[in-house]
């Protein structure tokens, strides 16, 4: 009799806890996922000085399309700038990466100082921020109608021998998404 006793009393916990709409199976309604991105930069010169722009969309990411409708919340996670290629390899640089929101205002600017450019081919740089421009970074996200980002790389003091070169730089950012399943 006993363990009947013991089996209902389970029983019964076990549907009490399905049966509830509250915390518990909220956790299972709620998607969190990273939103890689990356975009490449070709600079092209023989120029000491050199910038390029590009806009980060990211409703071009399949992971922000699948689920758009759905979306509470995107935060920012990290960014880093690699190498794809570079020509000559000797090519160095001063490096500055900056982020801006869609109207033009600066997000953030990191100046990486003089660089030699194949170092980053193997090993991506990860660009450090400080919680000030993580923040301006959130802000500007936390409206879901804001989507869209301009990413500049600008390099000074070229030195390269010979003086025409060729890099591909890239940023790569990962952006934390919330969503409703």
């Amino acid at each position: 009799m006993k363990k009947y006793i013991i089996k209902t009393v389970i029983a019964v916990m076990v549907l009490s806890l399905f049966s509830l709409n509250g915390c518990i199976l909220d956790a299972f309604d709620t998607l969190t996922q990273n939103i890689p991105y990356s975009k490449e930069f070709p600079l092209s010169s023989s120029q000491t000085t050199y910038s390029n722009s590009q806009t980060i969309d990211l409703s071009s990411s399949t992971v922000y399309k699948n689920y758009q409708d759905k979306i509470e919340e995107i935060k920012f996670i990290r960014a880093e700038y690699r190498t794809v290629s570079v020509d000559p390899s000797n090519l160095s640089g001063n490096i500055t990466i900056t982020l801006k929101d869609a109207s033009g205002n600066i997000l953030f600017s990191r100046e990486l100082g003089q660089l030699s450019a194949s170092d980053y081919i193997e090993k991506p740089r990860e660009l450090t921020l400080n919680s000030t421009q993580i923040g301006l970074i959130n802000n500007y996200l936390s409206k879901l109608s804001n989507r869209i980002l301009i990413a500049t790389i600008s390099v000074t003091n070229i030195q390269s021998s010979p003086p025409n070169y060729k890099l591909v730089g890239a940023i790569d950012v990962v952006f934390r998404m919330k969503s409703k399943t």
